[in-house]
């Protein structure tokens, strides 16, 4: 996803071909460079302007590029803002001072992402995912770039309502050297956030066909959870700005684990209790 057409983002294309491009070309594919998010808004016409060069030139660089016109090069770059590129979700546009302003977008995009995540939920659904998660031999935990902070965050909230909460691939193992240990009466909980490693999707692959039961926590619209997920639970991450935000993500760990420990009851308690009296044992706190 996020390539269009021929596999390569127009960055790539640009980048391949930036020095053999004409001079009324060239100042085109720099404007786009800086700003290549900046496509999916504009028409050839009024990218041509901003750069100063003609709507001809415009047509011949993205021909030159391997675009058959330019709606194909600008659906490629809606792709990769849908993909969650940094790059093509900045804009141009005067430096942003820090403003009252400012800070109350980023609040309100916040709790709107907070808001939909929870109204979102299967409330129905959530005791039975709640009672497998706390039933199963072990739990282990997946997640890679910005999804493993949010691997191991569930880690440390599970394991105190249970025991054999594990990380997948963790302290240099390979997958393989950890995956031998997983069984079908174990849960994978599986944070896959855009952008999806290639290693990621071939682990959810991997664990699907083994029958391993997976619970998939992703963003909306993420396809492939459907695929493979026996559980699926979205958390919106959508940013003001041109980075993913996890707050909610966060927020959907703690009911979680909230859920987990009402339902755990009696064992639930008194594995906190222990916790906490090893704490005190061992002086751990101020």
């Amino acid at each position: 996803m996020g390539r269009g057409e021929g596999g390569e983002s127009i960055v790539s294309r640009i980048r391949a071909r930036y020095e053999e491009l004409p001079p009324s070309e060239r100042k085109l594919a720099s404007l786009i460079l800086d700003f290549p998010g900046d496509m999916a808004g504009y028409s050839a016409t009024e990218l041509a302007t901003l750069a100063g060069v003609s709507k001809a030139a415009a047509t011949r660089l993205f021909r030159r590029l391997g675009y058959v016109s330019f709606e194909a090069a600008r659906r490629a770059a809606r792709e990769e803002q849908a993909w969650g590129s940094p790059l093509f979700l900045l804009s141009q546009g005067p430096e942003l001072e820090v403003t009252d302003s400012h800070v109350r977008r980023l609040m309100e995009q916040e709790l709107a992402n907070m808001a939909r995540t929870f109204e979102g939920l299967d409330v129905a659904g959530l005791e039975h995912l709640v009672d497998a998660l706390i039933s199963a031999r072990r739990l282990w935990l997946l997640g890679y770039r910005n999804s493993h902070f949010l691997a191991d965050y569930a880690r440390w909230q599970f394991l105190q309502v249970r025991d054999q909460v594990q990380l997948l691939q963790s302290n240099g193992a390979t997958l393989a050297e950890q995956m031998v240990d997983v069984h079908t009466d174990d849960i994978v909980v599986a944070f896959g956030f855009r952008r999806r490693i290639t290693r990621f999707r071939q682990a959810i692959r991997l664990i699907h066909t083994k029958g391993i039961p997976v619970l998939y926590i992703t963003e909306p619209g993420a396809t492939e959870a459907r695929d493979h997920g026996n559980w699926v639970l979205h958390a919106e991450v959508s940013g003001a700005g041109p980075f993913d935000s996890y707050p909610a993500a966060c927020s959907l760990i703690h009911l979680l684990s909230v859920l987990m420990i009402r339902r755990a009851g009696r064992t639930g308690r008194s594995r906190i209790q222990r916790i906490e009296e090893l704490h005190a044992d061992l002086n751990d706190f101020d």
